[in-house]
């Protein structure tokens, strides 16, 4: 039989004395932490959303979409100021165009005109306005007879001359150049007018009569 002298009966709390098992308290500072990044993104990502759609109300945010097609663009049309007969129009080089003489239809003899055709002449002056500087250059093939109906008439090249027409040539500065224009129109076209495209690449337009 074993020996029970040693044996100690584990003594009982005490009815009237409790112990107080406080649980643990977890510990807060990391999810405060996350708490309060999770609110800064949430402030941030609403300002963003905020200044997107103030950009896209003022306009001036530009968003590209690249859809794999070129966007045609539109043409302006604008049609040029027309000079009043007599008057010189001025190109950006520094060349003007006068018109000084208007004749249609131009009086032949021995040429065949085809039928609802007649010829029209055009006398121009060519003035460099500039008082410095090398010549500037200018061809017949700068003009042309137009309506506003949009005919359009290129001047005739050889063949029939006046003696006088104008040729290639240049205009060195303060000087002048003059010249005759001939062109083939249709007889039933009324109003015409003298387009000039110079070497900076505008039209200008001139009366050709009073």
């Amino acid at each position: 039989m074993d020996d029970l002298g040693s044996y100690r009966v584990p003594r009982e709390v005490d009815m009237g004395q409790g112990y107080d098992f406080e649980p643990r308290r977890p510990n807060r500072t990391p999810l405060l932490f996350l708490g309060g990044v999770l609110f800064a993104c949430v402030c941030l990502l609403l300002l963003g959303v905020a200044y997107f759609g103030l950009q896209l109300a003022t306009g001036d945010l530009q968003i590209a979409f690249d859809s794999g097609a070129t966007p045609t663009p539109q043409a302006v049309s604008k049609t040029p100021t027309v000079v009043p007969y007599g008057k010189a129009v001025k190109s950006d080089t520094g060349l003007s165009v006068t018109v000084t003489a208007y004749q249609r239809p131009l009086p032949t003899q021995d040429i065949q005109i085809p039928d609802g055709q007649e010829l029209a002449l055009v006398s121009v002056r060519i003035e460099n306005t500039r008082t410095t500087g090398g010549p500037i250059k200018y061809t017949p093939e700068e003009f042309a007879l137009v309506s506003p109906e949009g005919d359009h008439f290129a001047v005739n090249i050889g063949g029939i001359t006046t003696g006088e027409n104008l040729k290639p040539g240049e205009v060195a500065p303060g000087k002048t150049a003059k010249g005759d224009l001939i062109f083939y129109v249709y007889s039933d076209v009324p109003n015409l007018q003298l387009a000039w495209t110079s070497l900076d690449g505008k039209t200008r337009l001139l009366q050709v009569a009073r």
